[in-house]
């Protein structure tokens, strides 16, 4: 895996000012140096010159290599320090810095990308003291070009962030452990996606029926100095106002960093969270595809929302990883579709919360999702449902569920859950075990009915047979039953078939006749009960 690039090339363009204040720019440096070192990089420098109260760093290289043949290459052309005079240091860099991450797929083939960035008029201006500082940047303006290593794809990328400033704060305490905290903003950030690449053909021999080549010549490669070769092509653009960042981490003490042995770390004190917060949101994106017969194809879209969010934390605890977005729209139309697809939600959310740290004991795990004020346009219901048979008011699903498990493996061990890890039987062995769940909230409420379900089940060291019970309440079913029917979706003669079905596992509410009630229930052996009746 990569090391996040918020911890590499963005650190050392926003916080390439020094880590303490009131030292000498060798000082800050080494410091520099040393903390790279300490989070896992190879650092290499062209040359330093200067002394006092200037130095300036030439063809500065950090590397990071992973044991998976993983790696990542950040260059930077120059850096000048120099002293202010007024107690503060002055940190520029200078030129065109180039970011390399490569790896190896399953198959062998190299993968990965090269990303150039472009930081005119960057300043960091860093004060404080050595055991406490404070380092302020700005960049006015910041360019991103990315593409591919791909020897038969293009996949250019540019991204442009305006008016990025913010400071960062370091704490150093008398054991060694260090805490810092961060907060950054940019005024917009514009991103262009152009990928074009030979679109996918039939081989010959599908084709017309004939033998492939003799030498196993890839049919679908196109020929050298072949001009008729089709070509694909996707260009997208995203824009996004109104950026925020903010965030803290602590660092144990020691040799044990979160880059050699994130796990070791993490039970040491090692800890980090961001929040990301985002305004308006805009992009469009164009594509042109040939399929495998030689057709082609269009399709086009749009799509928007008024903010959105995204959070992660990590500490000996477990992570957790959550997002959202509001008032959310998409519009898209493409020629195989007889018409344009169209569709809002007021709420989209998620939160996922999990143990990293293996242990014997139990840990907890949640996981949510919410989508809210779900519409469909106009079009796709003329479509669907000319004769408005069904409610149009807006759907939502809502998930809520929680639990605890045993974690068997750490979660950032580079193997993990990739089938190496087998049980006393041989068997690949899953690292999660889980030992209870409790349903909170499981819902859905869409074209006039609803399903509302809850409940709690324990595991034992078989997770097929859990025990517990769960329970449902059911509205609108027979209403939108005879709807589909009348729209002609279910044949009237095949409505027996889902309604036996429903009075298997679920039963009439006393005085509300369009609801329906279930409780299954999971019991020890294996067996299921639905409203006392054995079904298993």
């Amino acid at each position: 895996m990569y090391r996040p690039l918020a911890t590499s090339a963005m650190a050392l363009i926003l916080g390439a000012g020094p880590l303490l204040a009131d030292v000498t720019p060798n000082e800050v440096w080494q410091n520099l140096r040393d903390g790279y070192e300490q989070m896992g990089y190879q650092v290499q420098v062209g040359s330093e010159e200067g002394s006092g109260d200037r130095l300036t760093l030439t063809d500065v290289v950090l590397t990071a290599e992973e044991e998976t043949a993983s790696d990542m290459t950040l260059t930077l052309p120059r850096i000048d320090l120099a002293a202010t005079g007024d107690g503060t240091v002055r940190s520029v860099v200078e030129g065109q810095m180039v970011l390399q991450m490569r790896d190896t797929d399953p198959e062998g083939e190299e993968v990965g990308m090269t990303l150039t960035l472009d930081a005119p008029g960057n300043e960091t201006l860093s004060s404080g003291t050595a055991d406490e500082m404070q380092h302020s940047f700005v960049m006015p303006t910041l360019v991103l070009e990315g593409r591919a290593l791909d020897d038969t794809n293009e996949v250019p990328v540019t991204a442009t962030l305006t008016n990025v400033e913010g400071t960062q704060t370091t704490a150093t305490a008398a054991d060694g452990s260090a805490t810092q905290t961060y907060q950054g903003s940019a005024d917009m950030l514009e991103m262009q996606v152009s990928a074009t690449g030979p679109a996918a053909t039939m081989p010959e021999d599908e084709a017309t029926g004939d033998a492939a080549p003799e030498g196993g010549a890839d049919a679908t490669a196109p020929a050298d100095g072949d001009t008729d070769t089709a070509i694909d092509s996707f260009d997208a653009t995203i824009r996004i106002s109104d950026l925020t960042l903010e965030g803290e981490g602590t660092s144990p003490a020691g040799e044990i960093t979160f880059g050699n042995q994130p796990a070791a770390a993490l039970e040491a004190g090692a800890s980090g969270a961001g929040r990301f917060a985002m305004g308006a949101i805009a992009g469009s994106f164009t594509s042109a595809t040939t399929g495998l017969e030689g057709e082609d194809a269009t399709a086009s879209g749009e799509f928007t929302a008024a903010s959105g969010a995204l959070a992660v934390s990590m500490s000996a605890e477990g992570l957790t990883y959550e997002g959202s977005a509001t008032d959310m729209a998409t519009q898209m139309t493409s020629s195989g579709m007889p018409f344009p697809i169209s569709y809002a939600a007021a709420l989209n959310s998620f939160r996922l919360a999990m143990p990293v740290v293996a242990s014997e004991e139990e840990q907890p795990f949640a996981l949510r999702y919410a989508l809210e004020g779900l519409t469909l346009d106009d079009a796709i219901w003329q479509a669907l449902d000319p004769e408005a048979a069904l409610p149009r008011d807006p759907a939502s699903l809502t998930l809520n569920v929680d639990g605890q498990t045993i974690l068997s493996q750490n979660f950032m061990d580079p193997t993990f859950a990739d089938g190496t890890q087998t049980g006393p039987d041989g068997q690949p062995q899953m690292p999660f075990l889980p030992r209870s769940l409790s349903i909170n909230n499981l819902s859905l409420d869409a074209v006039g009915a609803s399903v509302q379900m809850s409940g709690d089940l324990t595991f034992g060291d078989d997770p097929s047979q859990p025990v517990g019970t769960i329970t449902g309440l059911f509205s609108g079913i027979d209403t939108l039953l005879d709807s589909l029917a009348a729209m002609g979706i279910v044949p009237q003669d095949q409505l027996m078939a889902p309604r036996m079905m429903m009075a298997m596992f679920a039963r009439p509410v006393e005085g509300k006749p369009d609801q329906l009630q279930t409780e299954i229930e999971f019991r020890e052996g294996g067996s299921i009960f639905a409203n006392g009746q054995q079904i298993q």
